[in-house]
């Protein structure tokens, strides 16, 4: 049994599947760490894919990912025909698509999983958004990628957040929060200041202005998910464990008759 994070706006939407996975499953009362180290046992973490695919109802023995670097570069996934392992050499930070049955997802451990549909377009996309993928603004650049590629109107998008850490625990620097500073001017929910030297930045509120301000209607965008710091025993949080396991955030379109 997994006990994933799921959107309504999304699970509302027929023709999508999506989930976060959480840092647990749970076989015969006993629970078991999902995804605990992909570097460590390369057969667990891919038989955990599987495993929470079908959890999902998806039939599938392929996920598609890219190598994560916190940019802002988009791949976009178009032949049905590529390798898993080819897709996995590409840098970049979120991945779109418009192929039916093709699972595509990112990896996150308090970076922001955000999943994009286009229910006019049936079109779909992954990001990982991290501190500095949001401050290269990778979301904008993925909802261009949607328009550039399939025509997408950023007012149909809908994009919802999952466990990611929040501003209530998320303490940077100063060097790491000027440039929001400078973005958010005056936006006293981004960041957060204590004491005059303690500085909080709230990514999903930062992705939340930043959907609007790409033409993405206030009232589709779900950014109120989970703090992987502050419920740190259901969702893996590195800020607060250091070396530790990932959550899978995955969309699947599925075929329209």
């Amino acid at each position: 049994m997994f006990f994933s994070f799921f959107i309504n706006s999304l699970s509302n939407q027929s023709s999508l599947v999506h989930a976060t996975s959480s840092r647990y499953f749970v076989i015969k009362d006993k629970k078991i760490p999902f995804l605990p180290s992909e570097k460590n046992n390369e057969e667990l973490f891919r038989k955990h894919q599987i495993m929470f695919l079908e959890s999902l109802g998806i039939g599938k023995n392929i996920i598609f990912r890219t190598s994560q670097c916190h940019g802002n570069s988009v791949y976009v996934l178009q032949d049905p025909n590529i390798s898993m392992n080819k897709v996995s050499k590409f840098k970049a930070d979120a991945i779109v698509t418009h192929l039916p049955e093709c699972p595509i997802m990112v990896l996150t451990a308090d970076c922001i999983p955000i999943v994009i549909y286009d229910p006019v377009k049936h079109v779909t996309g992954v990001v990982h958004a991290g501190r500095l993928g949001t401050q290269k603004q990778i979301l904008s650049a993925t909802i261009g990628a949607l328009s550039d590629e399939y025509g997408s109107r950023p007012k149909d998008l809908i994009v919802g957040m999952g466990p990611a850490i929040r501003g209530c625990c998320y303490e940077v620097g100063k060097d790491c929060v000027l440039p929001f500073i400078k973005m958010y001017s005056g936006k006293s929910e981004v960041i957060k200041v204590k004491n005059k030297k303690k500085f909080f930045l709230d990514l999903p509120e930062a992705n939340r202005r930043e959907g609007c301000e790409a033409g993405v209607l206030s009232s589709n965008i779900y950014a109120d998910g989970p703090c992987t710091f502050c419920d740190n025993q259901r969702w893996y949080s590195y800020r607060k464990e250091g070396n530790t396991g990932r959550l899978i955030t995955v969309t699947m379109l599925r075929s329209r008759s």
